[in-house]
């Protein structure tokens, strides 16, 4: 068995997962798990592999196995960042945004000069870090036969590259919103947990892209068309699933003012 092909194979599942493009907290932790599955299968075949010569080894430590790598890191740290996200008012999500930068900043500071070694092209010290004759000088915690001394760090700085764009994006969606909301004509003048009813209510109809519209992006919308910040809208629900006045209450003033009103057009 050629381990490229074999490879090849689980890059395929890899962008099957990724085709899915969800932002839903549940469907993105059953991706990493099968995202760790297809890493557990590449490590199985990898400890026993013998590299046919060097240039495959080192095809796979650094072109192969960063990029499947970086997919699971870039992913993990996307789940972290929405399950962030979906407890936290937009001021805190947009810190939190800056903060993530800043870690990512002082990783490609500290290893600048590999970073550059990656980028440029170069090749002349690929034996030494893409080769696993360089794994004595691993941590000892980490696998020799499955891991040389810069696959892990190269897998590390391609998913910051995505992570970086994933942030800039949220980062520039939350504040356009901001900034874009007193030139809203359509303020939301009610309580907050009326949306909060309403926003769950469409969920559960399924009303918005066949139903495949997850919570978080729902809320999103709704923030920005009507110039209004949730907070912590799971747990506003929560407060609406125990409340002893009703469940509905918003949902049924609605549906009563709508009948009063036909009542007036008959």
């Amino acid at each position: 068995m050629d381990i490229i092909i074999f490879s090849e194979g689980l890059q395929k599942r890899m962008k099957d997962i990724e085709a899915t493009g969800t932002d839903d907290l549940v469907a993105m932790g059953k991706a990493l798990n099968t995202m760790r599955e297809i890493l557990t299968e590449l490590k199985r075949v990898t400890v026993t592999y013998k590299f046919s010569d060097e240039q495959q080894e080192i095809l796979f430590f650094k072109e192969v196995k960063p990029v499947l790598l970086s997919q699971y890191y870039y992913y993990r740290k996307k789940f972290e960042v929405l399950l962030f996200d979906s407890f936290r008012d937009r001021k805190s999500r947009i810190d939190n945004y800056y903060k993530v930068l800043q870690k990512l900043q002082h990783y490609a500071y500290k290893n600048q000069s590999f970073y550059e070694y990656c980028m440029s092209g170069a090749t002349y010290l690929d034996s030494q870090y893409f080769t696993r004759n360089g794994s004595q000088y691993l941590p000892v915690e980490k696998d020799e036969k499955f891991s040389t001394r810069y696959d892990v760090k190269l897998a590390r700085i391609l998913a910051h590259e995505m992570i970086k764009d994933y942030i800039l994006t949220s980062l520039r969606k939350s504040e356009n919103s901001k900034a874009d909301a007193s030139y809203n004509p359509l303020q939301w003048t009610t309580q907050k947990v009326a949306l909060v009813e309403l926003i769950y209510a469409l969920h559960a109809a399924g009303v918005f892209n066949y139903g495949k519209t997850d919570i978080k992006q729902m809320v999103d919308c709704f923030e920005e068309v009507f110039s209004i910040d949730l907070g912590n809208y799971a747990r506003i629900f929560s407060e609406i699933r125990i409340r002893k006045s009703g469940q509905t209450n918003f949902i049924d003033l609605m549906k009563n003012r709508l009948l009063e009103a036909i009542e007036r057009m008959s």
